[in-house]
Parts: C-alpha cells; sequence; structure tokens
C-alpha cells in the first residue's frame, strides 16, 4: 500500500522521536497539516502560493485524510492563506493519519503511554526519491532536528513546497511565541 506525503511525514518522526508523538503535537500537527497541502497541490486540486490557498479541483479521492480536507476548503467562502489553513487543520489531519496508519499497522499504541511505535514488522513502499527530500524540507521547517540530510530547497522544486514549508515554520514559530507569551 502506498502511503502519502503526510503518512511519511507521520512515520518519520515517530522513528526520530521514539514515539513519543504526544509531546510534539503542535509540531507534528503543523507539519502534517502541510503535508496534506502539498500533497492536493502536487495532485493538482489547489493551488498554493505564498500567502494564498486556491481550489482548482473539488471532488473526492483515494485518501480519506486528503478527502476530509479538501471538503473543508470548498465549504469556506473565503480561501485564505496556507498559514491560516496549516493552523486550522493541525488537529485533525494529526489525530487522523495517526489514527490511520495505527489501523494499517504501520504504528501501534504503547497502553498506558502517549507514545506510537513503528510496528517491527510493518512492510510499506520505499520513499519516492523525487518526495524524499520534500519531506526533509517539512520535517526541518516544523522541528530542525526531524530533518535528516538533504533539506535544501532545488532548483526545480515546485513553489507550492517553499509556500508551504514557509507556512509551516510561521505556524510553529507562532504557536510556540503564543505558548511562551500567554498571548
Amino acid at each position: 500500500m502506498s502511503t502519502s506525503l503526510a503518512d511519511e511525514v507521520a512515520l518519520h518522526v515517530a522513528a526520530a522521536t521514539g514515539g513519543r508523538t504526544a509531546s510534539w503535537r503542535m509540531e507534528l500537527g503543523c507539519a502534517l497539516a502541510g503535508a496534506v497541502l502539498l500533497d492536493l497541490a502536487l495532485a493538482g486540486r489547489v493551488v498554493v502560493r505564498p500567502g494564498q490557498l486556491l481550489i482548482n479541483r473539488p471532488g473526492p479521492l483515494e485518501d480519506p485524510v486528503q478527502d476530509e480536507v479538501l471538503r473543508r476548503l470548498a465549504a469556506r467562502w473565503r480561501a485564505g492563506s496556507a498559514e491560516e489553513w496549516i493552523e486550522r487543520l493541525a488537529p485533525l489531519v494529526r489525530d487522523r493519519v495517526l489514527d490511520g496508519l495505527v489501523a494499517r499497522g504501520l504504528l501501534f499504541p504503547e497502553p498506558g503511554r502517549w507514545t506510537v511505535r513503528l510496528h517491527p514488522g510493518a512492510e510499506r513502499e520505499p520513499v519516492d526519491p523525487a518526495l524524499s527530500g520534500t519531506v526533509a524540507r517539512l520535517l526541518y521547517a516544523a522541528h530542525r532536528r526531524w530533518a535528516p540530510a538533504g533539506r535544501a530547497a532545488r532548483a526545480d522544486e515546485p513553489e507550492a513546497v517553499t509556500a508551504v514549508c514557509a507556512a509551516v515554520a510561521s505556524c510553529v514559530l507562532a504557536a510556540t511565541r503564543r505558548l511562551i507569551c500567554g498571548y
């Protein structure tokens, strides 16, 4: 079974944090919401530019998380920016992606702990080499320690990747400031 960009981000974070994804809920939520927007942008369903997110083609997809996000985007009168949508969608997307990975057997929850571990026997397709740089950039935008080597932007990278990674970094920074300052 193929995995989405959001699945790859969640699996990498689970591996990088030792499964302690609950400790990084805000960062993980922003990264996963950004990954879903990028999946939709790369599929031609939305257009993401700095400060702007537009619906290109609404309609059902194969992924239930992407379907829900696209439905929510289409239900709004005003499109908004990628930052607005990442903040709004982060909790929903985080929970749905992790629940989906648990249901597929790629992650398993540890009873009595706020952790999910990579299932040792789970088989999955390797990350598409064309998307591995995108996964690394998303991880770096959410939390620098999660990113593997190779996070630099490529010259042939779509504008949406740059815009979404900047939006993820902006959302994480804004949420951190709110936590520290209390407003």
